[in-house]
């Protein structure tokens, strides 16, 4: 799977790049990639994919981190033709032993709007190794994500690919697409996630919101729109609980973020 890599920052202890991987045409599995040191990727747009790693498979969409490990040999499945945009942070310093084994951890709006406004500073050459370190830091505590089977995984699916539409899946509507009770769902779906299906959503339509912030697209009201929100002071009002920032102040630090250059690598 080709991709266009942007260095935004090298030094002692880790680099960071901005990683652009196209779209594949052809459904199915890559063969399979192999690192030379562990990385962490974040992501900073819209994604959905598989990641197969000794005969387990995860789920990774847009509010998915991922923690590869040193020498680590596994395949990719996307699952949708979106071009798919991450910061990949590569870490110079020995790994631990409890770096053998890959991590998957779900980041909260705050974090992810962090994630965003850290690239915005490291792309004007104004900081942002700080709040990098912090956050690759905080996901050695943060709950990891098991491997995704069932109902779960489709659910997350399905939230997913409809996250970034005006499209209102009620919890008894994603239920009966899985084929679930609602009560069943909701409570596999906390256990698995941490979080229940509509906190799910919201997360996921919030992390769209910020990209759209940071591919410069000012008209508030409609993205409000477009991401299903009743008016633009709805989407504000959750974006400022969820997110601890206001629309106006994510689009002042966010815009222009995701200019890049390329140069092409393939991870």
């Amino acid at each position: 799977m080709p991709h266009d890599r942007t260095l935004l920052y090298a030094g002692h202890e880790f680099t960071v790049e901005h990683l652009r991987s196209h779209a594949k045409e052809e459904p199915g599995w890559s063969g399979p990639y192999t690192l030379e040191s562990r990385r962490i990727i974040f992501p900073v747009g819209r994604t959905m994919l598989d990641l197969r790693w000794g005969g387990s498979t995860w789920q990774v969409d847009g509010l998915t981190a991922m923690h590869l490990a040193d020498a680590m040999v596994y395949q990719l499945r996307p699952s949708t033709h979106a071009t798919r945009r991450s910061l990949v942070v590569s870490r110079h310093r020995p790994s631990r032993a409890d770096d053998a084994a890959p991590a998957f951890c779900l980041l909260s709006p705050r974090s992810l709007y962090r994630v965003h406004a850290a690239q915005h500073r490291l792309r004007a050459g104004d900081g942002g190794t700080v709040a990098i370190a912090s956050l690759v830091d905080e996901l050695g505590t943060s709950r990891r994500q098991s491997p995704l089977t069932g109902a779960v995984a489709r659910a997350r699916r399905l939230l997913a690919e409809t996250a970034d539409r005006d499209t209102r899946l009620s919890l008894h509507e994603l239920a009966d697409a899985v084929s679930r009770s609602p009560f069943h769902l909701a409570r596999s779906f906390r256990h698995e996630t941490g979080l229940s299906p509509h906190q799910y959503r919201q997360h996921l339509r919030l992390a769209s919101a910020m990209e759209r912030l940071a591919d410069g697209d000012a008209d508030l009201a409609g993205i409000a729109h477009d991401l299903g929100f009743c008016s633009q002071s709805h989407l504000g009002a959750v974006f400022r609980r969820e997110v601890g920032v206001t629309l106006g102040e994510a689009r002042r630090v966010l815009a222009g973020s995701s200019k890049s250059g390329n140069s092409s690598a393939r991870i």
